[in-house]
């Protein structure tokens, strides 16, 4: 149990942090679309925050630095919202479903555990899909710069040792 509190606890800090960061971005973004959907996001994630902290008790977690970082310099760069729906589709969704991933693989025998990984993941799956549903006729962005800063966001969380997933622990 010590072993799958902690890693529930690190994944909380993941998911604390997306709920929070697209929590206080939704209304300070200019594209009413892109509002509706950062707001639905956060909804989501702060209901699977909350089953989280109900499965490790009342644990003060820290939500993750370098998620935190990157959808805050995704709404810093971009006022619309279109880089912080980049960010969540290729920089932190696919990450914290590899974390999920590895989480249920690895943490076995609990079957509350696994339905909440479960339902972690399918909440991350169903809101990658509202942003293609969202962005579905939005055209490619060719700015440079627009370009460059969407790379930042990937080259920050490599950097911070997080190239394929948010792992499982601190």
């Amino acid at each position: 149990m010590l072993e799958s509190r902690a890693s529930v606890e690190h994944l909380l800090s993941c998911v604390d942090a997306v709920y929070r960061a697209l929590g206080e971005s939704a209304p300070r973004l200019s594209d009413d679309a892109y509002v509706v959907a950062v707001h639905e996001m956060s909804r989501s994630f702060g209901a699977v925050a909350l089953a989280m902290r109900q499965y490790v008790g009342a644990s003060d977690v820290e939500p993750l630095a370098v998620i935190l970082e990157v959808l805050d310099r995704a709404r810093e760069s971009d006022p619309t919202g279109a880089m912080t729906l980049f960010a969540m589709v290729l920089v932190v969704g696919p990450r914290l479903l590899v974390s999920l991933r590895d989480a249920r693989a690895s943490l076995t025998g609990d079957q509350a555990l696994s339905t909440l990984l479960e339902n972690a993941a399918q909440v991350t799956v169903a809101q990658l899909l509202l942003i293609a549903t969202v962005t579905r006729n939005q055209e490619n962005i060719d700015d440079p710069a627009w370009q460059a800063a969407a790379r930042a966001l990937t080259t920050t969380v490599e950097k911070a040792g997080n190239a394929e997933s948010f792992g499982l622990s601190r």
